[in-house]
């Protein structure tokens, strides 16, 4: 299967900005998603604490 490159330089430095830019974004969401996998594990944590000492 042939594989296309882009010509010029130009090009090349558009795909990469591109490239940049999207892992840079998915960095960001990777980090939201882990602190609020820990609050949800924090929050089940205090709830079964809660509820087998009575307090709910």
């Amino acid at each position: 299967m042939p594989v296309t490159f882009p010509e010029s330089i130009k090009e090349q430095q558009k795909v990469i900005a591109s490239l940049d830019s999207i892992t840079a974004e998915t960095q960001r969401l990777a980090g939201i998603y882990e602190r609020k996998h820990a609050a949800l594990e924090a929050l089940k944590k205090s709830l079964l604490h809660q509820a087998f000492t009575g307090e709910l």
